[in-house]
């Protein structure tokens, strides 16, 4: 596997042997920045900056891209290609620019990652490889839009991801779980809940961790359980009990953070 930086130069030269010039800036978000970044286990979360929004010929270019990328024994580098107009605006949503997600290109208005916590993560923690410092760019990161993101995605999706597990859990014959299952459904809502109560972000690792001082006792044991298969990069079964108490957590996370709006 590569590091962070090789990866980062291995993507620089490719896209600039296809596309020169198209990619003016670029800067690193997600675990990497949030200092919880792990070889093998992390893709490498990226906002890429053109001087204007992707063309039909940019993204030809950038399918030629990421299938030269695909060749390479890299994490994969995921993230939206963004105009340096985009980062003015907030709320960021619903933007039709291309975007990567476990290495694979698409154009659509889909992108979740173009969002106000990712936005407030750019401003705030991002890593400058090429263009101007972040600090720099002006990004909107106004609290309430970041507050009411984290909400909304807690009574939309979330309480979905909570409701389709806890009915797998109690079907006669549970389908099998992994340990990628249990660190998503332990670890992500408890991300929003810190973001709700803090108006910070964090990290995985950090919402574990937040968990173990704010959430019940009850939850305390599959909250160690999912931070350690992240730390290792466990990847075999979860139990059913363990998914079980995962979905529980996440309507904790959710019942929590609506009573406190």
């Amino acid at each position: 596997m590569m590091d962070v930086a090789t990866a980062l130069g291995t993507y620089l030269d490719i896209v600039d042997s296809v596309a020169p010039g198209l990619v003016e800036g670029l800067y690193v978000v997600g675990s990497y920045a949030l200092g919880d970044w792990t070889e093998g286990t992390s893709d490498i979360d990226i906002v890429a900056v053109t001087a204007e929004p992707a063309t039909d010929d940019d993204f030809g270019s950038l399918r030629t891209v990421h299938a030269l990328l695909a060749e390479q024994p890299l994490p994969f580098i995921d993230g939206p290609y963004l105009a340096w107009g985009d980062l003015l605006i907030e709320p960021a949503t619903g933007l039709h620019r291309p975007w990567v997600l476990d290495g694979r290109l698409r154009h659509d208005g889909e992108c979740f990652e173009i969002n106000p916590i990712t936005w407030y993560t750019l401003a705030t923690y991002g890593v400058t490889v090429r263009g101007p410092g972040v600090e720099s760019l002006g990004i909107p990161i106004d609290i309430e839009a970041r507050i009411r993101f984290v909400v909304d995605n807690l009574q939309g999706y979330w309480r979905g991801v909570a409701d389709g597990v806890a009915a797998a859990c109690a079907r006669a014959e549970p389908p099998a779980f992994s340990a990628a299952d249990l660190v998503w459904c332990a670890l992500g809502p408890l991300r929003l809940h810190y973001t709700a109560f803090t108006g910070d972000v964090t990290s995985k690792r950090g919402a574990g961790e937040h968990g173990l001082t704010a959430a019940p006792a009850a939850f305390h044991e599959v909250l160690r359980e999912a931070l350690a298969a992240r730390a290792t990069g466990e990847l075999g079964p979860a139990t059913t009990e363990q998914m079980r108490v995962t979905a529980a957590l996440t309507e904790w996370c959710i019942a929590e953070v609506a009573a406190a709006r």
